[in-house]
């Protein structure tokens, strides 16, 4: 049997279902680095919208090559294993739908990865970061039929996170995922890697490389 794309299920999971998702307790609080120095460039000739190509990030003294990609909002930056595509994302709300910066790699038809960025409109969520990461967390797991596996809060230059993971199960294919979202006031950052079983370390080596930038002010 042909293996098909996962590409398409990564773009549906990014389109989040953001109420209905309750506040869990019990997640841990840790910490994730963020330092970086990015530098504009094109990449193989061909531009990619609020993207740049460097050294390889580091995050924790390690390396990872690929493509650095910075984002259109100008306060992260995230290594990709390849140039990525801009992709945008409609993510309904319940006051209507915004469309998020999406920008995807497709490693074949073994895996994708994927990040985007969108701001909330004034007065559609609440005031708790909590809630907002774990709806976040809850919707992108019940659109992508899938199955929490392991989550935990996280923090990177004082802005609230939460990590998880996460696998699906479609006909005989196996998939696992892992993603890494943000709320700074009303903007959401989303990243995820979703692909065949078995890639658990280059997803997480992805999400490792999300560095909040000097421009990212706390404030958005």
């Amino acid at each position: 049997m042909r293996p098909r794309s996962v590409a398409l299920g990564t773009v549906v999971l990014v389109a989040l279902a953001v109420s209905g998702a309750a506040c869990s307790t019990g997640d841990d609080v840790v910490g994730v680095s963020a330092d970086t120095d990015p530098a504009n460039s094109d990449a193989m000739e061909t531009a990619v919208p609020g993207s740049i190509q460097t050294e390889p990030a580091a995050t924790n003294g390690a390396s990872t090559d690929g493509f650095v990609f910075s984002a259109p909002t100008e306060d992260y930056v995230i290594t990709f294993p390849g140039e990525p595509s801009p992709t945008p994302l409609v993510v309904p709300l319940p006051t209507g739908q915004v469309t998020a910066k999406g920008f995807i790699y497709e490693d074949g038809a073994n895996a994708a990865y994927i990040t985007s960025v969108f701001d909330y409109p004034e007065d559609s969520i609440g005031s708790d970061p909590e809630v907002v990461l774990l709806s976040a967390r809850a919707g992108a797991i019940a659109n992508i039929g899938g199955t929490l596996v392991d989550s935990q809060f996280v923090e990177s230059d004082g802005v609230p996170g939460v990590a998880f993971a996460f696998d699906v199960v479609d006909g005989a294919n196996s998939s696992d995922g892992n993603a890494l979202v943000f709320v700074d006031g009303l903007r959401l950052y989303q990243s995820f890697a979703l692909g065949f079983s078995g890639q658990t370390e280059q997803f997480q080596a992805f999400l490792d490389t999300f560095m909040f930038t000097d421009d990212q002010a706390g404030d958005s």
